[in-house]
Formats: structure tokens, sequence, C-alpha cells
């Protein structure tokens, strides 16, 4: 008989997975997944603002503004003496005047104002000057480590341009004043009269009194009542958006490289698959040992009878015993936990179950289930023409359900289930149960009970959120495609636990010991129905 799972020519769809929507509702995942990551960037970079804003220099600014009036181009007397005049760029002027404050000539004025220490490029390096938008105003800028030094060196050098500008003019008249005056004495007819040599010479020897027409302060410095630097409101703002942008990308990184399985969109990413079970994490460390019901929560009890009621619906439709193999990616990812529980929440809902232990590498069900082969196991049933019937050994949850346990640990035994007596004792098993559960070793790991998932009517493939990898997953897949078996789908272990307010639909208001009473009520044999 071909079992239920054998893929045939249209049966490979579960191979190709469903077309990936994008959107914001992935990104918002995986932000919520590792919101931890987030929420530390921005911590740290938060603490590293304010650590920054108590342990950084107070830095003052002060501004003192200079008032540009370039000279007319048609005054030829001004264009001669060097002073900054009109053209056709409006800013031209402005422009030129910023670039004059922040020179060496101007620095060592303000340096003997200030009475400094300080070198005049040292100086330099504590004020700026910088036109002001379309106006003719020189913003002159003044930068120290007190309010007061601040104000002092913004005034220094603006009254060191103004200065070094009168200076430069004044130069230029002395220059120009005794060939002029010589050549007026040669001709005293140019003496009066609008235009003529008398009328230059009167404006130089004004201007010779004056300070440079073109540049003056207009607006003095005053000291800051409060630092310019750092910012104490905008240094954590800064930190709080440099956490959150450096948090979320390192999300979105970590999410690209993060090997594990960390949600069930991953799966459905990879197949076409159903999620049969969602079973919860349980908060009590086994060590990574198989659980039994009798340490089970009943939140988890619970996604273990949902689990079998998807298999009984299946089930309905069949004349004979339904095999169920149980595998997984890896060892120690609650498959063998999912076999037994599955196994007794058949058997305790009235259907004879008959599970097989073939994982014969790392066996355990006798451990977990307290028993021992009465007169062999697996492989006497196998090599030894012991039949199956007299191997069954009867559990502590009723005559409903008999284990056949490994009775040899080993590597090359494992071979046994290639041979045609495995595929007579699932034949018989499956005459004798409503159910029968194999718990299967790994496949990718160890290809040990391939024969047995060829004979099997659904294949239950057992992952764990945060520890199955997924490369493991799509080896596990792509093994069973070669093998022409299709799998029935995925129990999800690890799952986030229901809240607090939902647990009344799982254990009652008076149960203060769910655990144990659930446990006696398991041995007596008894189904707690609610």
């Amino acid at each position: 008989m071909e079992s239920a799972n054998q893929l045939t020519a249209n049966e490979g769809d579960w191979l190709e997975p469903p077309a990936e929507r994008q959107g914001l509702a992935r990104y918002i995942e995986t932000i919520r997944e590792r919101w931890w990551l987030i929420a530390l960037c921005v911590f740290l970079t938060t603490a590293v603002a304010v650590l920054y804003v108590a342990t950084a220099t107070k830095r003052y600014e002060a501004e003192a503004d200079l008032l540009i009036t370039p000279a007319s181009s048609n005054d030829i007397t001004l264009t001669s003496l060097g002073l900054i005049r009109d053209s056709t760029d409006p800013n031209q002027a402005v422009q030129t005047a910023a670039r004059l404050v922040t020179n060496v000539e101007v620095a060592q004025i303000a340096k003997t104002a200030l009475n400094s220490p300080d070198s005049p490029e040292t100086l330099l390096d504590q004020v700026t000057a910088v036109p002001v938008a379309q106006s003719n105003i020189v913003a002159i800028t003044g930068n120290a480590t007190s309010p007061t030094e601040a104000r002092d060196i913004a005034n220094a050098f603006a009254n060191s341009i103004v200065q070094e500008r009168t200076q430069e003019m004044h130069r230029q008249i002395n220059a120009r004043l005794p060939p002029l005056q010589a050549q007026l004495a040669q001709d005293p007819a140019q003496a009066v009269g609008p235009d003529t040599l008398g009328s230059v010479i009167t404006e130089l020897q004004t201007l010779q009194q004056a300070p440079d027409p073109t540049v003056r302060v207009q607006t003095v410095a005053v000291s800051p009542s409060s630092p310019a630097s750092p910012k104490p409101v905008l240094s954590v703002i800064a930190g709080l958006v440099a956490g959150l942008a450096l948090g979320i990308g390192a999300a979105f990184a970590t999410q690209g490289l993060d090997p594990k399985l960390r949600r069930e969109t991953q799966l459905r990413r990879l197949y076409r698959l159903p999620i049969l079970a969602r079973v919860p994490r349980e908060s009590g460390a086994n060590h990574g040992l198989p659980l039994d019901p009798r340490n089970m929560s009943p939140v988890t009890l619970e996604a273990y009878r949902t689990l079998r009621g998807t298999f009984a619906a299946a089930h309905a439709r069949d004349s004979t015993g339904r095999v169920i193999l149980v595998t997984g990616a890896s060892p120690s990812e609650g498959k063998t936990t999912t076999a037994v529980n599955l196994a007794t929440s058949l058997a305790l809902s009235g259907n004879r179950v008959i599970l097989i232990e073939a994982d014969l590498r790392r066996p355990s069900l006798g451990q977990l289930l307290e028993a021992a082969p009465s007169v062999g196991g697996v492989v006497s049933v196998l090599i030894e023409n012991i039949a199956l019937e007299d191997a069954l050994v009867t559990t502590r949850y009723g005559p409903n359900l008999q284990v056949l346990l490994a009775d040899y640990e080993g590597g090359w035994i494992a071979e046994l289930f290639s041979i045609p007596a495995a595929t007579e004792m699932v034949s018989e098993a499956r005459r004798m149960a409503d159910y029968v559960i194999i718990d299967s070793a790994p496949l990718n790991e160890v290809i040990d009970a391939m024969p047995l998932a060829r004979e099997a009517d659904d294949i239950l493939m057992v992952v764990r959120l945060g520890q199955s990898r997924l490369d493991k997953i799509t080896q596990l897949g792509e093994l069973l495609a070669e093998n022409g078996v299709r799998p029935t789908g995925f129990a999800v272990v690890g799952t986030p636990r229901p809240k607090r307010g939902e647990y009344h639909y799982y254990e009652s208001p008076n149960d203060n010991g769910g655990r144990r009473k659930r446990g006696r009520r398991l041995l007596s044999g008894t189904s707690s129905r609610e």
C-alpha cells in the first residue's frame, strides 16, 4: 500500500514557498522581535550624550556686527585709496569684508588690545566672520570658555578690523598728499572750485582725520547668558535619534545574519506547509531532556490536544491505523517530547496507540516513561523473530498506550530499518492500533528512519523557535523531497505563552497545583476533559 505522504507529480507545490509579501508589516515584525537591541543602542547613545554634556567644557559665543558701506565706483578719490567699493555683485563687498576680518594683521591688533598671551593664529581659531544673509552686515562671533572672554574677543576683532582698515587708508593718504600739494603750489588756479586739485586735497585731508568710511561697528557684543555648547536638550535628542537609527540598522543587520528560526513567518517563506501546533515554552528548566505530560503545564498540554485533534480529523477517513512519524532538523528541539505527548493525548482520548522508538542512536523513551523492554524491543522484533505484540510495553498512561522501546543503542544496528522486516513491523502496528507514532532521529543528521518515513501517512516536523537553524530546516525539506516524501506540517515549539489573563481557559480557578493534579489524573488513565 502506498502511504499517504508519497509525492506525486502534482504534490510538489509544498517546495514552492508562497510569494513573499513585502510591506510595512515585515519591517515592524523585525523591529518588534529585536526591540531589546534597539533599546540597548538608544540607552548607550543617550548615556554617551549625557556623559558628554556633563563632562564637556562649556563654550560661550558672543557676536558683534559690522556695517559695510562700500564706496561708489564713481568716487575716484575713495576708490584710489583701496577702500571696499561697490560692484555689480551685491554680495561681493560683505564677503570681502568678512575675509579681511580673519587675517593675521587684524589678529595681531586684537591680541594687543586684549593683552592676550595667545598667538594671533590661536586667536583666529576663536573667531568667525560671516555675512548675514543678503544684508550689508558681517557677524563677528567670538568663542571662548567664559562669557566675558567671548564678548571681548568679538569686540576686539570688530574694532581691530576698523582700526586696520583706517590705518591702511591713512597710509595711502599720507603717500598721496605731498605730490598733490606740490602740484597745487605750481598751479594756484587749481585751489578753488569743484572737482579741482584743491577739492581733492581738502577731501583727503578730511579723511586723514577720520576712520575708514566703508567699515564701522554697528552692534557691540555683550556677554552671553548661557553656553553655546554643549546644548543639553539638543545633545540628548541627538543621542536618542542616533540610537534609534543605529538600533534599527543593527536589528535588520542581525536579522539578515541570524541563522536561527525566530518566527513562524520564516517557515512560511521556506515551504508551503501548515503549522499544526504551537507549543508554548515551558518555564521550568529541563536541561534539554524530553518532557512527558506529568511535567507539562496545562497551557502546553492544550497545545498537544490541538495537535491531536488535527490528526484525529484526518484519521476519520481511514479504515486502518494511521502512521505518524515525528522528526526534526536537529537534536534537542522537542521531537521526542512532541511524540510522547501526542501519543499520550491520543491514548487518553480513547484511541489505541503504539509508540515506536526509532531513534536507536540516542534512545530516551524508556527513561522518560520509566519503562524497560520485557522480552525485547525494536531490534528484537526486526532480527530475532519476536512478535510485535509480545515486545510492546504498557505504560502508566493506561492500556491504550503501548510502547516499542529501543533495546540496543548503536550506529550500525540502525540499518535494520532498511530491511523488509521493518516494513512488516509498521504494517503490523497499523493493524493493531488506531495510531502508530514513530519517534525518529533527526533525518538530516542520520538517515536511519527514512525507510519508515516512506511508510508513514504523516510526517510531522518539529522545530524550536530560537534554536532550530534555518539551513538545517531547508536541508530536511530537501532530503524529504529527494526521497519522495511530503511532510504534513510543522509543530513549532517554544512559542510565547498566553498572557496571564488567558490562563482561565486552561486551568480551574481553584487549581493551585495544576501540574500535579493533572499528572495524577493522567496516571490513573482518565482524561481531563473540560
